[in-house]
């Protein structure tokens, strides 16, 4: 029942958003039911580039990422609940925010280039039933140097990661990420590699990563300390292979 009356209102603002306020259609075609699929995303938040290590890199989850049965997921660590008629808003209010954006934002003339920021990735699932992502580089260190949607939509989804660090609870799953780096131990001390955890692939990278399941997963969960704050300074394991690797995981999001 819960589906039904969540595909329904879905249904009815995504029609609503393809039309402008007056009546016309927008540019994102015709209207179409979205189903509310629990592991399709239907609003994201999230990062790409910027200057960090590459094992940083490998391992940083989206922002935030709002499924069709209304779970908001921050940070691969909180989790919150929407009501039907809170997603229906949000879903609503981004599509009006993205839409005819250009699928690179360009900030107004005369900001300041920012050298190695991330570009932020804002997106919505449209009626006709595609994820229209927008990227707009250096958002955060521009401010005002972009047009006021783009900012009312990364504003929306900041709103709701605070809500979830606020009253959320801790976000855990039964498949995890597996990152590792090549490195050197800085205080001297090399671990033996964790018993159940496989060696990630070598494919001439630096980053090694390899997604989890089952029991290696939950190795990987007991014996290697997570980096829940995207700081580095991992600790380095020596593999069965030999290589001296910096190691961590976080948790896998529903769809990935």
């Amino acid at each position: 029942m819960r589906r039904r009356s969540l595909a329904l209102i879905l249904a009815v603002v995504l029609m609503s958003a393809a039309c402008g306020q007056d009546g016309n259609p927008a540019a994102s075609g015709p209207p179409a039911t979205v189903e509310p699929d629990g592991d399709r995303p239907v609003a994201v938040w999230r990062l790409e580039g910027g200057f960090l290590p590459p094992g940083l890199l490998a391992i940083r989850p989206p922002r935030v990422v709002v499924y069709g049965d209304g779970r908001a997921i921050v940070d691969a660590a909180r989790t919150v609940r929407l009501s039907e008629a809170e997603l229906s808003d949000l879903v609503s209010a981004l599509d009006r925010d993205l839409s005819g954006q250009p699928a690179t934002a360009t900030p107004r003339p005369g900001t300041p280039v920012v050298m190695d920021a991330p570009t932020t990735v804002l997106g919505v699932r449209t009626a006709g039933g595609s994820l229209r992502e927008v990227r707009i580089p250096a958002l955060d260190e521009s401010g005002d140097g972009y047009a006021g949607p783009l900012l009312n939509a990364r504003a929306r989804l900041d709103r709701l990661a605070q809500r979830a660090a606020a009253e959320g609870r801790g976000y855990s799953s039964d498949r995890v990420r597996l990152v590792a780096e090549e490195a050197e131990a800085r205080d001297g001390k090399v671990r033996p590699w964790p018993e159940g955890v496989p060696e990630p692939p070598d494919a001439g990278s630096p980053v090694r990563t390899r997604d989890l399941s089952g029991n290696a997963a939950q190795s990987a969960i007991q014996l290697i300390p997570a980096d829940s704050g995207q700081r580095g300074g991992w600790p380095v394991f020596r593999a069965p292979s030999g290589a001296m690797l910096a190691l961590s995981w976080r948790y896998l999001l529903p769809d990935e």
